[in-house]
């Protein structure tokens, strides 16, 4: 879940190189993660330094996302790219600069009256995202559809995560069929259910919203949503809702009972009636995003979707 990480393909002595030529040092390092190493550079933008393993095509696309959504009725930032400079086997791309601290870094600080804040202020946060237009009508449910399969005009959003589901069960069944009881009886349940249209709003769905990507600022007010791309699509706002459930302390490494507590903010927010839904999308994106940091469903994120998909109240739909 992280948002930028170290360029591993790369050696610190060409990466020191290729920061050079921007007047930057390893020192000015402020950020990593999986994809691309985080510098200052100055007080209103950073660079990013991507190893070849990010497409030129992928970040162009992002850039014309961010560029091409109405975000005046939003009360927080969202990422800006400035410039994308492909330099031998990295890319660089500058971007503004987003100011705020991850509320992950505030959570183990807060008790009692702090922490139900900082659940209202994530939730706020959440549906917040409703205010953000497209300039133009998207042409995917999915913002990077590499197997353009998401096509708006193949039917509406239930259709769109049936096709979804097929696709993955293909890659991650023969994992998960070990691993999660009743597997194909599941999977033709969940299928099933997405038979029925779906007649609700329609919005951009940030896709990761987890406390991590959520900045604020010393008054726990959100300040700037980091890290659109991979689960960004168009459809119904309440799988947000129920993402960002699942991932306020996804791991429970806070040892606090987080997710049932912020579950009662939701709850309270919108009535028990969303329960069955909530815990519904949380199962798709247990399978879909099943391998989603490991082709071989070999890491924590795996596990993660298999006690998901193994947990009975979520497919009762109550607690």
């Amino acid at each position: 879940m992280a948002t930028f990480m170290k360029c591993h393909h790369m050696s610190p002595d060409h990466a020191t190189a290729l920061l050079r030529r921007y007047g930057l040092t390893p020192a000015d390092l402020i950020g990593q993660g999986m994809e691309a190493s985080v510098y200052a550079y100055g007080p209103v933008k950073v660079l990013k330094l991507y190893d070849a393993t990010t497409t030129l095509e992928h970040l162009e696309r992002l850039q014309a996302f961010y560029d091409g959504v109405d975000t005046s009725g939003l009360p927080y930032s969202l990422p800006q790219i400035y410039e994308i400079t492909p330099v031998e086997d990295a890319v660089i791309v500058i971007e503004k600069r987003l100011h705020g601290r991850p509320l992950s870094s505030l959570l183990p600080q807060l008790s009692g009256a702090g922490l139900d804040r900082a659940m209202r202020t994530y939730l706020a946060a959440t549906l917040a995202l409703q205010t953000i237009k497209p300039l133009s009508m998207p042409e995917h449910y999915k913002l990077f559809d590499q197997e353009g399969s998401s096509t708006v005009t193949d039917g509406n959003w239930h259709a769109f995560l049936g096709t979804y589901i097929r696709q993955q069960v293909e890659q991650v069944g023969s994992y998960l069929v070990h691993d999660v009881s009743d597997w194909t009886a599941k999977v033709e349940r969940l299928l099933a259910s997405l038979k029925h249209p779906y007649h609700g709003p329609y919005h951009l769905a940030h896709g990761d919203i987890f406390p991590g990507n959520v900045l604020v600022d010393d008054q726990l007010q959100v300040t700037a949503l980091l890290d659109w791309g991979l689960m960004t699509m168009w459809g119904d706002p309440l799988w947000d809702v129920a993402t960002g459930w699942a991932f306020f302390d996804m791991y429970d490494a806070l040892r606090m009972d987080l997710r049932r507590r912020y579950l009662q903010v939701v709850l309270a927010n919108f009535g028990e009636h969303v329960r069955s839904k909530l815990y519904h999308y949380v199962l798709i994106y247990s399978i879909v995003s099943a391998n989603a940091y490991s082709s071989q469903c070999a890491d924590g994120h795996y596990q993660w979707c298999v006690q998901n998909l193994n947990t009975a109240e979520y497919w009762n739909g109550r607690s």
